[in-house]
């Protein structure tokens, strides 16, 4: 199995190795070997971040495992978050391989650049796009016409054609229309666009009736396609001016009122590998030459996926100017037509992986892009970022090193704001929760905050919010611990969820609907991450996130009142279980008047086993379900 995984990597197939290295892992889950070579085929596709398990693994069977452990962690790390853990390999790396020292000078910088921009986080929210517009293939490319109902984009879905030298399928162009706020299934936009060979959307004009495709046969040229109302035309050359003989032009678009044409380019006159390049129309409406943005813009590395908001603001990724890594997304003004020192948009909307193909909205308040993120497919998926304050404006400087201190993590209460993702969590997912947030009356979708809460450190792990439209949201559970999922809509009682994940376990996904009930008279909510001891009544460690989260909900409505409600199954003696729920529910109502919250609005009930929700004769799941603790409004707010 091992040998079939060498010859399958060799070959790049990647998923197809790591599948045989999988089936050796089972025999001998302690061969140091075999975890690196699974985390290599990580590494080496997607997703990426998967990698860190495995590697780490390795290095712990044994720290001589390869010659370049040091380099791959280093790697692993930085796609995680963890730019000191990955700025400490790189350099250990560095000591022992000196050849390498250019790669992991800039590979340190990168993590040093990390760390600022990662405490400087913009104030925006970014949602990977919800199926079916994204799939479990690369899709990227999204192009919005202005009123935002229509959704133009590239990827490898249903493809008909097989690309014999990638060994993957080529790429086709999709399109998608927003009906009733949810986006329809997509469908390949044309027979007339899509062909045999690699189709890309480049750019779609404001009105959405100019399409600009890239065609990957020869070198890479771009195309023009015209949409009549009813059919897109067949698309044309940009001309020689814009394609050039040898070269591969990636990308493009124009300007709003269409007389200058920005593009990607690798031809030989520039500064690196893919420049940006602008040609204008003359007054015979004729391209002139073609002119490079310049050093300013462009870089020894790559530029690509040019957008021009309007004539003077250009945003553009780059996977050389100061960033998190790989790809970042970059914008620059020109002030008395000459280009400035490009900005980086910062975090949340770029990351330690890819991130490219940015567009903004008129408005300025949303963006569409490509972003390879852990809450999503591990693939390049389509995001959307809103912007909650004015454009944002991220300078980055390489910052002298810090001394290392002890870092605290941040509280599992609503009351603050941490970033999307955990930069402490050093653990690959396991669990993928799909959900659909809803009012539990009317069935409305609500738009909610969503937290994963590590109980046992009562730590905040991720935090993302359900799409106002479809109520749709999906967060990533880690392997090993047991996990609270909190969901908080203003005027509802909070929703409480848990997931008890094994170390080793099987990737799943999990779908459910969160009924949210409105906190009004007659409501009620079970405490799921309320934990005791079997047979006894006082509050465990891992139930404090839980009660802090009714503090909350108690302070933000000051007329609220709330009786407690203890239940046990059946087992055992009715009077004792009746006993032992009263003064399980009379612990929480301890903890919350010590901490402030008056007597007066609490009241503790025991009911014992007489108020099951399901049958008793199962003796796991039912009786589980059983033994709970819930609150019940008996004044609203």
């Amino acid at each position: 199995m091992v040998d079939q995984g060498d010859k399958l990597y060799s070959r790049q197939e990647f998923v197809k190795a790591r599948a045989a290295f999988e089936a050796a892992e089972k025999i001998d889950p302690n061969d140091a070997k075999i975890q690196l070579k699974i985390g290599l085929t990580f590494l080496s596709s997607s997703p990426k971040f998967q990698s860190l398990q495995h590697l780490e693994r390795a290095y712990k069977l044994d720290q001589q495992v390869d010659p370049d452990i040091h380099y791959y962690l280093g790697m692993s790390n930085q796609l995680n978050f963890h730019f000191k853990k990955a700025q400490k390999h790189f350099e250990l790396y560095k000591e022992r391989n000196k050849r390498m020292g250019p790669i992991c000078d800039h590979k340190i910088e990168e993590c040093k650049r990390a760390d600022s921009l990662m405490n400087t986080a913009v104030s925006a929210i970014v949602k990977v796009m919800d199926w079916p517009v994204n799939s479990p293939y690369d899709d990227y490319g999204p192009l919005l016409n202005a009123s935002e109902d229509k959704l133009i984009f590239t990827s490898a879905r249903d493809s008909s054609f097989f690309d014999r030298r990638t060994k993957t399928l080529f790429e086709e162009i999709f399109i998608s229309e927003l009906k009733d706020g949810v986006w329809t299934v997509p469908q390949k936009i044309s027979s007339n666009i899509n062909n045999q060979f690699h189709d890309a959307a480049a750019s779609l004009t404001r009105d959405g009736k100019t399409l600009i495709v890239y065609y990957g046969e020869g070198n890479g040229d771009l195309y023009r396609s015209d949409y009549d109302g009813v059919n897109w035309s067949k698309p044309v050359s940009m001309g020689n001016i814009i394609n050039g003989p040898m070269s591969n032009e990636t990308s493009g678009c124009f300007t709003p009122d269409g007389n200058k044409f920005y593009f990607a380019s690798d031809r030989p006159d520039g500064y690196g590998g893919l420049d940006i390049y602008m040609v204008e129309k003359d007054k015979h409406g004729e391209w002139t030459n073609a002119i490079n943005l310049g050093p300013e813009i462009n870089t020894p590395g790559n530029e690509d996926a040019p957008f021009l908001h309007n004539d003077s603001t250009i945003y553009f990724g780059s996977d050389t100017h100061p960033g998190l890594g790989s790809y970042d997304i970059f914008k620059s003004s020109s002030i008395n037509g000459k280009w400035q020192k490009p900005e980086n948009l910062g975090y949340p909307v770029n990351t330690a992986e890819y991130e490219n193909f940015f567009h903004l909205t008129e408005d300025k308040k949303r963006g569409y892009y490509a972003s390879v993120r852990q809450e999503g497919s591990g693939r390049t998926d389509l995001c959307m970022v809103t912007f909650l304050e004015p454009e944002p404006v991220v300078q980055v400087e390489t910052e002298p090193e810090p001394e290392e201190v002890e870092t605290t993590q941040q509280p599992a209460s609503d009351e603050f704001v941490d970033p999307l993702i955990s930069l402490q969590k050093d653990l690959g997912i396991a669990t993928a929760l799909k959900g659909t947030v809803i009012d539990a009356q009317s069935s409305i979708p609500l738009k909610a905050q969503v937290v994963l809460i590590d109980n046992a450190t009562n730590t905040i792990i991720s935090r993302v919010y359900s799409n106002p439209a479809t109520g749709q949201f999906s967060i990533d559970i880690p392997h090993g611990g047991n996990y609270g999922i909190n969901t908080s809509v203003d005027g509802y009682l909070f929703n409480s969820m848990n997931f008890e994940v094994p170390t080793f376990s099987e990737y799943q996904e999990i779908d459910t609907h969160i009924l949210m009930a409105k906190a009004e008279t007659g409501s009620k909510v079970v405490l799921k991450n309320v934990f005791f001891d079997s047979g006894k009544a006082d509050l465990k460690k891992e139930s404090i996130g839980e009660m802090e989260r009714i503090l909350t909900l108690l302070t933000k409505n000051p007329n609220l009142r709330l009786q407690v409600n203890g239940h046990t199954d059946s087992a055992g003696d009715d009077a004792l279980n009746k006993q032992l729920s009263l003064k399980r529910a009379q612990a929480v109502v301890t903890y919350l008047v010590s901490n402030g919250i008056d007597q007066e609005r609490l009241t503790a009930v025991g009911f014992g086993e007489e108020r099951p929700l399901v049958s008793n004769d199962d003796e796991m799941e039912g009786r589980e379900i059983n033994r709970r603790t819930e609150i019940e409004v008996i004044q609203g707010s």
